[in-house]
């Protein structure tokens, strides 16, 4: 992994980059919130320090205890129960604009592993920095804590689909998840999208072998609903692709909310 220390340096105006770049985090609040751009300044003063990984490199191992929590600036990672035998279930895609572990400012030790899929860079918001932000500001607190319950109720959708989905309609309902996730942050484009996953990640997502996640992507593309190549996923009939997928957005809580 590579450390590197960047600086924020000028007042947050709207349409000005923050640095590091957490616009994506910043538009995933502003779905759900209305967010300032002093409270964004308040925000981006703390996040300072950037971090790069490998492939299949652990941002955070199981049981290890962190002071910090990282937002996913770039690239894909996951949570994951790794098995005594190296194997592993994937609970949750991560995708930039992602807190992935919001849950150890808390717990400080977290009950599983995350894992970066593609290389991922991540920048850092120690604890401590939590802890001020929320006492200069109690408003931070709910919409931190706001991410947090929408990890959880992410967590029971992947429950519901890998227990009582089948087939296409399981890899059609991350598929479509992830795109409504990409929209948010400004990564997909009529249907288009980055989904940088291997067939054998995708079925550690799934509970699928990699030869059934092969059949079933050829399934899909056969039927017309999408092209899926070079890591690029294209859906060509959004609202049956949907329905095939049983997917209702509404768990991802994406309107605005009161205050």
């Amino acid at each position: 992994m590579v450390y590197s220390e960047q600086h924020s340096d000028g007042a947050l105006l709207k349409g000005r980059t923050f640095d590091p770049d957490i616009e994506k985090f910043i538009s995933t609040i502003r779905k759900r919130f209305d967010f300032s751009d002093a409270e964004a300044e308040k925000l981006s003063e703390r996040i300072t320090l950037t971090t790069t990984f490998d492939r299949e490199e652990f941002l955070v191992r199981e049981d290890e205890r962190i002071h910090y929590s990282s937002l996913i600036l770039d690239g894909y990672a996951a949570r994951a129960k790794y098995n005594e035998d190296g194997s592993r279930q994937i609970t949750q895609l991560q995708i930039p604009g992602d807190f992935v572990d919001l849950h150890s400012y808390p717990l400080e030790v977290l009950d599983h592993a995350i894992v970066a899929l593609t290389p991922c860079t991540i920048a850092k918001l120690h604890h401590t920095d939590i802890s001020e932000l929320i006492d200069e500001d109690p408003r931070m607190a709910r919409i931190l804590w706001f991410s947090t319950m929408v990890d959880a109720a992410m967590h029971r959708e992947w429950i519901q689909n890998i227990g009582s989905r089948e087939g296409k309609a399981r890899i059609a309902h991350l598929i479509c998840e992830i795109h409504a996730r990409s929209e948010v942050v400004g990564l997909a484009d009529n249907g288009t999208f980055s989904f940088p996953l291997t067939q054998a990640q995708l079925g550690e997502c799934l509970g699928f072998s990699q030869i059934h996640v092969n059949r079933l992507l050829r399934m899909l593309r056969e039927e017309g609903y999408l092209t899926f190549k070079e890591k690029v996923v294209t859906i060509h009939k959004m609202e049956a692709f949907c329905d095939l997928a049983n997917f209702d957005a509404n768990y991802l809580y994406l309107s605005k909310r009161s205050s």
